[in-house]
């Protein structure tokens, strides 16, 4: 009886979790071209947030992106790829994300 018990509990967990998952919603970040990364799609959100990953540039950010659709930067020395995240937030949750990578250099390629 208590390996069923366990067996059942276990086949609950796993539908939740399966639950919690279908309701993710999707997101889409194109940085396909050199100095900017733009928001194609999300969820309905209060925020926008972006976070960068500048490692070996010395990429300059000429704006606050919070809430921008579109995040513009450059690296006037140190070109490199810069890896842009961003997070689509409603009532205080994170409900979607998308990341892409980009050129980072002096001028638009």
């Amino acid at each position: 009886m208590k390996i069923r018990s366990f067996v059942v509990a276990m086949a609950l967990l796993g539908g939740g979790a399966w639950a919690g998952a279908a309701n993710a919603q999707q997101a889409s970040l194109d940085c396909s071209g050199s100095n900017f990364c733009w928001v194609l799609s999300g969820p309905a959100y209060d925020r926008l947030e972006w976070s960068f990953d500048t490692a070996g540039t010395d990429a300059l950010f000429p704006a606050n992106c919070t809430d921008a659709l579109v995040c513009q930067f450059y690296c006037p020395n140190n070109p490199g790829w810069v890896t842009a995240n961003v997070f689509f937030i409603a009532g205080g949750q994170i409900v979607a994300t998308a990341s892409s990578s980009a050129r980072c250099t002096a001028e638009p390629l």
